[in-house]
């Protein structure tokens, strides 16, 4: 348990200098993940274990084809059109990007679906003097997470609670099990972002300088002529290569990561964008800060760091608490817990612990796992909280931008998960 302390100890420092922004967020990152390896909280291997994960080369690919999208005019024109949808109004903008970007990440891999609305909100933005990427990216980002909580191939998190429920159980989850609640959330979160939520990120960002976080000059494309036979060429090359890569998302012939990959290179190979385009572009800073991020969460969980808070949390509960109560606290454990470590670590630690209380005390099983997978699956108070919130850094987003505008939404997701999830399945 020595080193799940220091693994602690070093998470709060780190989350200091995230929000006191004493050190840049990505130094802060490796200077977290040395720390871990030098007071012997986890190996080297594992601290630095983000760079040989697969969200890593799914988020480099995303940002080649979206450099792609934007040397060809594709993102211009996709965004161009999306801008006349929604009549140049970024809240309307918001509610159809982002029922849609739902609907697709319930059967498409979440962190693929937000790749590939990073480029068709540059474009948008890049169209019209009203949009601003930093109103709409982490929006759409949490639309993502909403819709990937529907059914149990949306993401990875559920996946993990099913094999757990079956193991403990012998009962699993069905494709739809979690649909009911899942949508009726994204329902409520696209409401609420109409009403409140696009006015505090006003608030919070508002007044800052916009962030091009495809093209560090994207006059230069969006001032090439997109009508040149030579850019309708790759355009057709690219809408093709893009047809294949949802094709391979929905068969599941490669892993979302190979498949990004791939695609980028087939962008490169066709002369849709070039390696001098992409190195001088590339958002490099963005790519590491996540590499470190995983590497972070892995040496957290290396350590022991969330059984330790599990074990607290549940001795904390007492011999006799009511079933709403254990219920209560474990999802908000969970919450809180994945804001730091990824979502199907959090769903490792504490449901095992949550179904072996519910167990115990007669509770619902599938109650128990579904609350836990929804706190889990749904924080979003961090860059560390998930991959998909991660990838949003690219717009420009601020450390404590994300725990000032994502605090009401959880406290939203709690409600949610407190009292829609028995509603549907009863303790």
């Amino acid at each position: 348990m020595a080193t799940g302390i220091i693994g602690l100890l070093i998470l709060t420092l780190c989350i200091l200098l995230f929000i006191t922004e004493w050190l840049p967020a990505v130094v802060t990152g490796a200077l977290g993940c040395l720390m871990m390896v030098l007071f012997q909280v986890c190996t080297l291997e594992e601290a630095f274990s983000g760079f040989s994960n697969s969200i890593i080369y799914l988020l480099f690919g995303a940002l080649i084809i979206g450099n792609a999208m934007f040397e060809t005019g594709a993102a211009a024109r996709i965004g161009h059109q999306v801008v006349i949808w929604s009549k140049d109004n970024e809240r309307r903008f918001l509610l159809i990007s982002g029922f849609a970007a739902g609907l697709l990440a319930m059967f498409l891999a979440n962190t693929a679906v937000i790749a590939a609305f990073l480029p068709i909100i540059d474009g948008a933005c890049s169209t019209s003097c009203r949009m601003k990427r930093k109103n709409l990216t982490l929006n759409l980002a949490i639309c993502t997470m909403l819709g990937g909580s529907c059914t149990l191939i949306g993401c990875t998190p559920q996946l993990t609670a099913n094999a757990l429920l079956f193991e403990t159980t012998g009962t699993s989850l069905s494709m739809f099990t979690m649909f009911a609640p899942g949508f009726l959330m994204l329902l409520f979160y696209l409401f609420f972002t109409q009403l409140f939520g696009y006015r505090l990120g006003e608030r919070i960002w508002g007044g800052r300088l916009e962030e091009h976080f495809l093209l560090d000059a994207p006059s230069a494309t969006m001032e090439k002529p997109l009508s040149s036979p030579n850019d309708k060429k790759h355009r057709m090359i690219l809408g093709i290569i893009l047809a294949a890569m949802l094709f391979f998302y929905l068969t599941e012939w490669l892993s979302t990561a190979m498949t990004a990959m791939c695609a980028a290179m087939l962008c490169i190979l066709t002369g849709c964008t070039n390696v001098k385009t992409i190195r001088n572009t590339m958002d490099w800073e963005s790519v590491l800060f996540l590499a470190f991020c995983l590497g972070l969460a892995n040496a957290l969980n290396a350590g022991g760091s969330g059984e330790l808070m599990t074990g607290f949390i549940s001795s904390m509960l007492g011999n006799h608490p009511s079933d709403f109560l254990v219920y209560a606290a474990l999802c908000l454990l969970t919450l809180a817990v994945s804001n730091f470590i990824t979502n199907s670590t959090a769903i490792l630690i504490v449901l095992p612990v949550g179904l072996s209380i519910s167990t115990a005390l007669g509770i619902n099983p599938l109650t128990m796992c579904l609350g836990i997978y929804f706190s889990a699956s749904l924080a979003c108070s961090t860059p560390l909280a998930a991959a998909q919130i991660s990838m949003t850094l690219v717009a420009g987003y601020r450390f404590t931008d994300y725990v000032k505008y994502t605090l009401p939404h959880t406290l939203l997701f709690y409600l949610c998960i407190l009292f829609i999830v028995p509603a549907f399945f009863p303790f």
